[in-house]
């Protein structure tokens, strides 16, 4: 694929909850979800199923579905369906050359049964037949509830978007989808209380007496957190100083706004094509929890397998979280390197690889196995030479 262009750096006419957590993390990752193209970057398939979720639960709370339990539960998975291919039509073409319809994305029935669970705790009081409750257009959403309303502070330098906000409770909530290890967490991360406090302060800008939070985790655990409003005046303070802190340095460009670690970088959108990532990444970074490489290749194998073809590319290692030298890259599919248009790899092309996973071998090169969820293959240079390489090599595989 191509590594994407850098983004036209620009001042933040104001800061959401989402950039503001990623200006602390790296200011180059948050210009990039600000300004960048994002539809040049893969989409984590996670982010879809949790996109999905979420349009579930905004239907919920909207009175759109009704009925018993079971009626609700179906009709969830339903929307949740409707969604998903929406948002699969659309996305990127290694996406979709990944998993051949939505339902192949990795735990796709596990963040449907999710929706389906919390779409019962969005459901409007009396709304269920279980409960003594209506359907249909009989169906009316409390007035004290704002369903994904946008929150702006009085000087409008700050907008949020919580899930919903329970005015006649005082409280913020905010539901989390996703499958890692510590989504059952019985705490509330940093991150998490940073955003929820975020919130309640533009809440209390509004006018709004919130006083409390609440995060509900995709098995349905509810966590509560009391915001004093100390608390949530200092971190709106504390946003409005990072977003100085940006503005005030936009004219560096992106490069001089990045902020490489390991910490920083893992799971960055960013890594493919953020120089200072490259500059700085090496054997030591470990805790990226994946293999990133750049080099040259040295030789493509092609091969067909069940009819799918394949790719095992040779690469001289130049820099990355492996150590430099000779690395193989085995039966990456070839859409997977194709798929957004781009020429099929060859030798002396200098490409970048996201993602992958290094194979546990005693000896001989360093083989790197592909991830069908994080790896991406990105082609930074083609071969100086134009036309054919005697180095491409075409093996016709049998299916045994």
């Amino acid at each position: 694929m191509r590594i994407p262009e850098q983004p036209d750096v620009r001042e933040l006419k104001h800061l959401s909850a989402s950039l503001y957590e990623a200006l602390l993390v790296c200011e180059a990752r948050a210009a990039w979800l600000a300004f960048g193209d994002r539809q040049m970057v893969p989409q984590h398939p996670k982010a879809l199923l949790g996109t999905c979720v979420h349009a579930v639960l905004e239907r919920g709370y909207n009175g759109a579905l009704s009925g018993s339990e079971d009626e609700i539960r179906a009709a969830a998975r339903e929307a949740f369906d409707q969604k998903a291919k929406e948002l699969y039509d659309r996305a990127h073409p290694l996406v979709r050359a990944k998993f051949t319809a939505p339902e192949r994305i990795p735990y796709y029935y596990l963040f449907r049964e999710r929706a389906a669970l919390l779409a019962l705790e969005t459901t409007p009081p009396m709304a269920a037949a279980g409960r003594g409750l209506v359907s249909g257009s009989d169906v009316h959403r409390p007035p004290a509830l704002l369903i994904e309303t946008t929150l702006r502070s009085r000087d409008g330098l700050l907008v949020g978007r919580p899930d919903h906000v329970d005015t006649a409770a005082g409280e913020v909530v905010d539901f989390k989808t996703g499958t890692s290890a510590d989504d059952g967490a019985s705490e509330i991360s940093d991150s998490e209380a940073r955003q929820l406090r975020f919130y309640v302060h533009l809440g209390r800008d509004a006018g709004l007496a919130l006083t409390r939070a609440a995060i509900i985790r995709g098995d349905g655990s509810r966590l509560k957190l009391d915001v004093p409003e100390a608390d949530a005046t200092a971190e709106g303070e504390k946003a409005r100083d990072v977003l100085r802190s940006f503005n005030a340095r936009v004219d560096d460009g992106f490069q001089q706004l990045a902020e490489p670690s390991p910490e920083a970088c893992r799971h960055c959108p960013c890594v493919p094509f953020c120089e200072p990532f490259w500059r700085n990444v090496d054997p030591a970074w470990i805790d990226l929890s994946s293999t990133c490489l750049e080099g040259t290749i040295s030789q493509v194998h092609t091969a067909t397998v069940q009819g799918t073809e394949l790719l095992t590319v040779d690469v001289a290692v130049s820099r990355g979280n492996i150590a430099p030298g000779i690395a193989t890259l085995q039966q990456l599919p070839l859409t997977w390197a194709c798929g957004d248009g781009s020429p099929i790899p060859e030798a002396g092309d200098v490409i970048r690889i996201v993602g992958a996973r290094v194979s546990d071998t005693p000896e001989g090169p360093t083989l790197i196995l592909p991830d069908r969820i994080a790896t991406t293959f990105w082609t930074v240079r083609r071969a100086l030479t134009p036309g054919g390489n005697p180095n491409i090599e075409s093996v016709e595989a049998s299916s045994g």
